[in-house]
């Protein structure tokens, strides 16, 4: 209940600051600024490359810029920029293209930011609009002011964007260490409850396919539904499982068919492309700590989940139901033996874990966009958060989420961004490799 609260709060101070445009993040061949677009989208149903082109410091709209896309170094299509600064270019068909304004159509005095890329290769979903940016300045003589960020505000903005990131996988993963630690079953279908808490809320929120309530609305409905779902999993299939005596290898297998069961029901449900909440879809990085620059919705997304972790930490430590829980994760039998109703206490910590994963889906969603398979790609980064902590330890499983995601992150400042997570098992490895119980796991006895 304390956690729904502060999600109230938190989603409550970001009306103020919302921004209703459908965007999506830039990959790691572009700049970390997200910028709106005010187009409608094509009638057509496909996908298209928009940016805004502006031109600082006055941000001023550059117009009549030629866009160009283009593929295997076949041009797909260009357009140029309207009044506004808005262009658009449909491409055929999901996929990676090559994307670059035409430097003879720049105006005088118009050019790029000094480091900039003049060149980008986004990855095109099958339906939406796929946003780019380009960094334009004004400079007498067109000599570019160089604005780009110093190598240590882009160490602080990747260290802020992974501690969000980890605190986010933290309370997800939270869920996902106090089953195996009650049960001893891994969950592979962990991911699909945070895409469920996610899909949920979109289908709350949507102006368009959906009942239109207001995000925080749709946040604790759909936090709500993702402990009723958690419960489903106990009471419907894994407790008759245990109670036909199936070992735990085999209900780690139907684990993994259930979660391909749900994932692609997702996909028949809500469809293919990623969807964004009605709400804060877009936002300027108007909140500024020292250096680092910021979106509010960011800001609010590290504060809810560094909150649920410590509301969460403070429960297993100070009430009666966290101390139940953790005895059974201690040891099952004797908490059996000692009058604790251990069957009630596993199906709580099935609600826990369905209501902290789908509230880090609800916080995913509004940070990034909602996709069906949004479960599958945390996945992996929530299995590193809890080995690397500690099987079994829901402390060890908040402090590997942390680790991995700013780790991952700050990789991104000399690696590409597709291998962040490469980075983030490496790391792993390595301290498995000095401490194999992980950082707060106990270390077994071998004779």
């Amino acid at each position: 209940m304390l956690a729904v609260v502060l999600l109230t709060l938190a989603f409550g101070h970001l009306a103020g600051g919302a921004v209703s445009a459908q965007t999506t993040p830039t990959d790691a061949t572009t700049t970390t600024t997200v910028i709106a677009t005010t187009s409608a989208p094509p009638t057509d149903g496909q996908p298209r490359i928009v940016t805004t082109l502006r031109a600082q410091p006055a941000d001023e709209p550059v117009e009549g810029v030629e866009m160009v896309v283009s593929i295997g170094g076949d041009e797909i299509g260009r357009a140029a920029s309207d009044a506004t600064g808005f262009v658009a270019v449909s491409v055929p068909g999901a996929g990676q293209y090559d994307v670059e304004l035409d430097g003879d159509t720049l105006p005088d005095g118009t050019v790029f930011v000094q480091g900039a890329p003049q060149q980008l290769r986004p990855i095109v979903q099958p339906t939406g609009d796929r946003p780019v940016v380009f960094q334009l300045t004004t400079a007498e003589g067109g000599v570019a002011a160089d604005t780009s960020p110093s190598s240590t505000e882009r160490v602080l903005d990747l260290f802020a964007s992974g501690l969000r990131f980890g605190a986010v996988i933290a309370m997800a993963a939270v869920g996902l260490s106090l089953v195996f630690g009650t049960t001893g079953l891994t969950n592979f279908a962990h991911g699909e409850m945070v895409a469920f808490g996610a899909i949920v809320a979109w289908y709350l929120n949507a102006d368009e396919g959906g009942l239109g309530l207001p995000l925080v609305v749709a946040a604790v409905g759909a936090i709500i539904a993702s402990g009723v779902f958690g419960a489903a999993f106990e009471l419907g299939v894994y407790r008759q499982l245990r109670r036909r005596g199936m070992p735990i290898l085999a209900q780690m297998v139907v684990s993994i068919g259930l979660a391909f069961a749900l994932r692609y029901l997702f996909l028949i449900v809500y469809g293919a492309g990623p969807k964004q909440y009605s709400q804060f879809a877009a936002q300027a990085p108007t909140v500024h700590i020292g250096p680092v620059d910021l979106r509010p919705k960011d800001v609010i997304a590290t504060i809810v989940a560094l909150g649920v972790l410590v509301i969460v930490g403070v429960f297993l430590q100070r009430a009666r139901l966290g101390t139940a829980i953790r005895a059974v994760s201690d040891n099952h039998d004797l908490s059996a033996a000692s009058g604790i109703d251990t069957q009630r206490v596993i199906l709580r910590v099935w609600i826990l874990a369905g209501t902290l994963a789908g509230l880090g889906g609800v916080v995913l969603g509004t940070t990034d966009t909602v996709q069906w398979s949004m479960g599958q790609r945390v996945l992996l980064v929530m299995f590193a958060a809890v080995v690397l902590g500690g099987l079994g330890t829901p402390y060890g499983a908040m402090v590997g989420g942390l680790f991995v995601g700013i780790v991952s992150d700050l990789s991104t400042y000399w690696l590409d961004s597709d291998l962040k997570i490469v980075v983030a098992l490496a790391t792993l490895i390595a301290v498995l490799l000095i401490r194999p119980q992980g950082i707060f796991g106990v270390r077994a006895r071998t004779a």
